[in-house]
């Protein structure tokens, strides 16, 4: 499954390890170099250590896999929740209601309780693309 790795550049494993191949990256200072990926925080650095493992074949530990999911997993609820009530929330209307149901991988689920709109939806998942990840999948339920 696709999933956020680098929150600061907002960069999905898919995007990157596309990008590593087509570019020839061969270690992560090459891919923070190239990409950015790795080169801020530096929190994605396991992530990226992970994805070239897979792109040549290595080994890596399901311990070390495990970790880097729930590691990602959490900083990318963060990176959601700060992008969504930190900016988005406070320019909609008063009236409106929004809650975050879920993140899971590149998928965000959210309900709009009160001041849902055709619209609305399309305003809030344009600002999470833009700030957090082109390729999150913004769904309402």
């Amino acid at each position: 499954m696709a999933r956020l790795i680098c929150r600061c550049m907002g960069l999905s494993s898919r995007r990157i390890a596309e990008l590593v191949r087509a570019r020839g990256l061969a270690d992560v200072d090459a891919i923070a170099e190239s990409l950015g990926a790795g080169g801020g925080c530096g929190s994605c650095r396991p992530d990226l250590e992970e994805i070239l493992a897979d792109l040549c074949g290595a080994p890596l530990g399901e311990a070390i896999r495990r970790e880097n999911r729930v590691r990602g997993e959490a900083a990318a609820l963060r990176r959601v929740e700060a992008t969504l009530f930190g900016s988005i929330v406070a320019r909609l209307p008063a009236a409106t209601e929004l809650e975050l149901v879920s993140v899971a991988g590149l998928r965000v689920e959210l309900h709009v309780a009160r001041g849902d709109s055709p619209e609305l939806r399309a305003l809030v998942a344009e600002r999470l693309r833009k700030v957090v990840c082109g390729e999150l999948e913004v769904v309402f339920s």
